[in-house]
């Protein structure tokens, strides 16, 4: 290849850069959006009973106004800025008007392992007075070296 050949080549290179950035962004913001609202609507089902019907309703809304955008966009690597720009904005709304959900969650979540980790006491069964381990028969490993 000419030098200028390579010149043409690498200023194209550089244009199609920025196209593919432009593209790879907006791939990214419906991936992140379509991911977003299948993870709040699992959430809502595993807590929506225990929100504010109030709360329940404005994040219902704001996932389907984010659903909406995602299906209106089968092909992000066509959005145009405006579109990925209003996908980006409804999934941040999603994501305000989610926060109650997750903190719901977390809540249960907490709650659930510190039931688990009220449990009988393991040094209660056998040990010897002041909680050490009881001693038993286990061996840990046999080997024979041939």
């Amino acid at each position: 290849m000419s030098d200028d050949e390579i010149d043409r080549a690498v200023k194209e290179a550089a244009e199609y850069e920025a196209q593919d950035k432009k593209r790879k962004e907006a791939i990214d913001t419906r991936n992140d959006a379509d991911a977003f609202v299948f993870q709040t609507e699992k959430a809502l089902e595993e807590v929506g009973a225990s929100l504010d019907p109030a709360d329940k309703a404005a994040v219902e809304a704001d996932i389907n106004a984010l659903k909406a955008l995602v299906e209106a966009n089968p092909q992000p690597e066509n959005m145009t800025d405006s579109q990925v720009d209003e996908m980006k904005a409804a999934k941040e709304k999603l994501t305000e008007s989610a926060q109650k959900v997750f903190a719901k969650m977390y809540e249960n979540a907490q709650a659930a392992s510190g039931q688990a980790g009220a449990g009988p006491n393991p040094s209660d069964f056998g040990g010897a007075a002041g909680g050490s381990a009881p001693e038993d028969d286990v061996v840990d490993a046999d080997f024979k070296e041939v």
